[in-house]
């Protein structure tokens, strides 16, 4: 029950507020002597009501900020611990939202609203929108597994839905990637989860396949000798197990020389560009003739026929 105290004719009567709104801890803080002053009871109640919204909106700001700065600290502690960047980013998003969100509802419980019938609302209102948006919790379902079963992490290169690209961050809802042209792609958790994905990161080492076209008349042994050695000498290449040069096709116009070595995976490009280029240039050295795409057409009958004239 509030008391309002009113200078009428110096005498001071006390009175009940007829609409029995009730001042709390905060009310009675901002019940300056100016509010006292004035005479209507209707105006003095919206004025202590506004200066309440206000500071509870102040007190609610400077939490948020408070648990930005713990939030952040935690992260950057586990990022120096060398904690997986998945979960480090994973436990400061759920961490810093959850925590704002209750914030608010101890803000909104403050201001005299009830929060048990805010509750039911956001009950009813996440079931119907989950009704309605239905892919929206196959991606959070998806994006839950992708987090239990870690098929790959942050950091990770990957293939998935058409794309390539490393793994920049795994949200609840959608993964981004960013391509090796700079470009950010975001995929839905449900599609990821539920289609092929190619993690090129997962194992420590992989093998380079890179094909050679050689003309026919060349002696193709040697060639397969030099591409052994130029990929013997590259100090990226691993030695165990041992490069691998055979022919492997006979094609329209020259024959293939498949050249397969291993490799770390992080020197996968560097290598396979390393020996397209000096494989060439040992081609070139040794006189073995990379050839053209080309058809031959023989007219053998008519060449007869005219040296048979002459």
């Amino acid at each position: 029950m509030l008391f309002l105290a009113d200078e009428l004719e110096g005498e001071v009567v006390e009175e009940t507020v007829a609409s029995g709104y009730q001042l709390n801890a905060i009310d009675e803080i901002f019940n300056f002597g100016f509010i006292q002053q004035i005479e209507s009871r209707g105006l003095q109640i919206f004025l202590i009501k506004a200066m309440e919204v206000v500071a509870v909106l102040i007190i609610l700001f400077i939490l948020c900020k408070i648990v930005d700065i713990i939030t952040k600290t935690i992260k950057r502690r586990m990022e120096k611990k060398g904690r997986d960047k998945t979960v480090t980013k994973t436990v400061y998003h759920l961490t810093n939202k959850g925590i704002k969100i209750l914030l608010i509802l101890v803000a909104v419980g403050c201001l005299g609203i009830d929060t048990t019938s805010i509750v039911g609302l956001f009950t009813a209102a996440g079931l119907g929108i989950g009704l309605a948006v239905q892919g929206a919790l196959s991606n959070f379902a998806g994006g839950f597994l992708i987090l239990i079963m870690r098929p790959f992490r942050v950091d990770d290169f990957i293939e998935c839905q058409g794309v390539m690209g490393r793994v920049d961050d795994i949200h609840l809802f959608y993964t981004m990637l960013v391509t090796v042209d700079n470009k950010e792609i975001m995929i839905p958790n449900g599609a990821l989860i539920g289609g092929n994905v190619i993690n090129y990161s997962k194992l420590p080492t992989r093998r380079v396949d890179i094909d050679f076209s050689v003309d026919y008349k060349a002696d193709f042994m040697k060639a397969e000798e030099i591409i052994k050695e130029v990929a013997s000498k590259h100090e990226l290449v691993l030695k165990d197990p041992a490069p691998f040069a055979r022919v492997t096709e006979w094609g329209e116009s020259q024959l293939k020389v498949t050249c397969r070595v291993w490799v770390k995976g992080d020197d996968y490009w560097g290598v396979r560009f390393d020996l397209i280029e000096q494989v060439y240039a040992a081609f070139k050295e040794n006189g073995i003739k990379v050839p053209f795409k080309q058809l031959e057409i023989s007219y053998r009958e008519a060449l007869a026929a005219e040296k048979a004239g002459k």
